[in-house]
């Protein structure tokens, strides 16, 4: 899955968002729209949204799951967390919105 164009401007993505939706929908092609050089975003299906969804919980879970084996080798300690923040980041991963 990936961008095969340039990304638009927002008024242009507007303007077509019939067309870029029923892209993403039918043919899995996402569409990256940008209202600044800083700020992006990408359209994609629903469907799409929710597999990067289930590959984000399984990987956050090959994590949790190496950590505690790690512990049952001896090779990491049992830490109490004061936050979720403070867990995520001792695991290396984004913290859920």
């Amino acid at each position: 899955m990936t961008a095969t164009h340039e990304p638009l401007g927002i008024s242009e993505a507007r303007s077509q968002l019939g067309t870029l939706v029923a892209r993403a929908v039918h043919g899995h092609q996402p569409t990256t729209i940008r209202r600044s050089n800083a700020e992006r975003a990408v359209l994609i299906s629903e469907a799409d949204y929710e597999e990067l969804l289930r590959a984000r919980r399984e990987l956050e879970a090959g994590h949790v799951t190496e950590a505690i084996a790690a512990h049952a080798r001896g090779e990491r300690e049992m830490i109490t967390y004061d936050s979720k923040e403070a867990l995520y980041a001792d695991l290396g991963l984004p913290t859920p919105q």
